[in-house]
Order: C-alpha cells, then structure tokens, then sequence
C-alpha cells in the first residue's frame, strides 16, 4: 500500500482504530502532566456533524479536548507540519487535514465541509492562533461560513489552564489542571436565503461570547462584553459563573 493510499480523504469513512489506540496511550500517559477537569459531555451530540468551535491557549488544547469525548474528532493543522514526515504521518493517521493558515484556503473549507457532510465532528479554532496575554483574540468568521453551508450545529467549547502545562520547563513537578467546558450545540441560522456577511459577524460573535462566557473573567478578551450580555440574558451572576469556573 503506498502512502497515497494510506492517506486521509475528508469526508471518507472513519478509521478509528489507531486513532483509540492513541487516545488510549494519551489516557495513561498524559495524566504525568496534568489534570483534566471536564464538563458538559452530555452536550456532545451522539451522531451527526458537529462543528467544534473553541479558544485556543496552548498546544494541549489539542489532546486534551479529545480525550473525554467518544466520537473521533477531525482536526485542522498548520501546513507547517507536513514539512515533517513523522508530524505528516501522525496528523494523518489521527485524520486531521492540512490548512494554510490566513491564506484563505479553498481546500480546506472544501475539506471541513466533506467532513461535515458526512456526518462527522470537525474541532476548529476561530481565532486561528494563540494570544500573547491567554485573552481571547478577535475570531475569524470562516468557521461561521462553514457552519451555514454545512448546516452542521456549532458546540462552542472553554478552555482554560492548558497554558500552564509545562510552563518554565516543568512537567512533573507541575501538574496544573486543564479545564474543558463543552457548551450545548448552537444552530446558525441565516437570516435569508443564504448567509450574509452581517450574518457570519453576528454569528460569530454569537459564539465567541458563549464560549467567553464559558471562561472565568481573565480569559475572555475582546468579548467580554458580549459575555456579560449572554451571561445576563441566562439570568446568571457574573460572581456565580466565576464561582462555577473558578
């Protein structure tokens, strides 16, 4: 079998075979370097597509997102990794696609939505790289276009903590918690026949204020704001969701 046939499709039939035989070793071996506190799994829906919607602080967003969850979960990740042949062979056996990033990439909008069509869960990270302070960052609204066209319902998902794993070099000998907040399922609706540009920015705000609104108060950045309007609108106290996150 050659690596072509080896590779990857979106969209094609999921192979999770080596995907859980990671998840399992990650289950055994990341415990060494952190905690993980996890929330709202039941929110996950059990089969469909899903379009995974989350903040981004560190590289353990990435494992630690996935290890909870039963359904395999399509990344999208940096071309620069498949500059490497062991990153190249990892990302795609693990069924994650390639993307380059603030290129306005064609190919992967087309492969989120193979993904999606075909019923699976595809995880991205709208604000498309990490901020200097673990704020939240203004989020491109690619994600909210694909989430139209695919029809597919966004899990807006918090995280927080992962940004202290391994911080100053230490691994054992600092094992924070990473904590993981999967909100419930958010259908886009566009406001006609098909979406328009005011309809991806009111989307997208829609859920990067959920997600803020996930986070204690430190971590929401740029949408603070439209948190404390959704918090509000839930009837909920910001001191009782900084309680509930703290």
């Amino acid at each position: 079998m050659s690596a072509a046939d080896n590779a990857f499709v979106p969209g094609s039939p999921e192979r999770p075979a080596f995907y859980e035989r990671l998840r399992v070793l990650a289950q055994i071996v990341l415990p060494a370097l952190f905690a993980l506190d996890v929330q709202g799994l039941e929110n996950i829906p059990a089969e469909g597509p899903v379009l995974v919607a989350s903040n981004h602080l560190s590289f353990w967003d990435i494992p630690s997102l996935a290890l909870r969850p039963r359904r395999l979960f399509h990344y999208m990740a940096k071309s620069e990794y498949a500059k490497n042949a062991f990153a190249r062979w990892l990302f795609t056996n693990l069924e994650a696609f390639f993307v380059d990033r603030g290129e306005g990439d064609m190919g992967a909008i087309r492969n989120s939505l193979a993904v999606l069509n075909a019923g699976q869960v595809l995880v991205i990270y709208p604000e498309g790289h990490r901020s200097d302070n673990h704020a939240m960052i203004e989020a491109h609204d690619g994600f909210a276009l694909i989430a139209f066209k695919a029809g597919a319902p966004v899990l807006p998902v918090a995280t927080w903590g992962s940004e202290l794993v391994g911080k100053g070099g230490r691994f054992l000998f600092a094992r924070p918690t990473i904590h993981i907040r999967y909100g419930k399922p958010i259908m886009l609706a566009p406001s006609g026949k098909k979406a328009t540009r005011d309809d991806l920015a009111n989307a997208t705000n829609l859920i990067m204020g959920t997600i803020a609104s996930m986070l204690p108060p430190q971590y929401r950045g740029v949408y603070a704001e439209q948190a404390e309007r959704i918090l509000a609108g839930q009837g909920i106290a910001p001191a009782e969701i900084e309680s509930k996150t703290s």
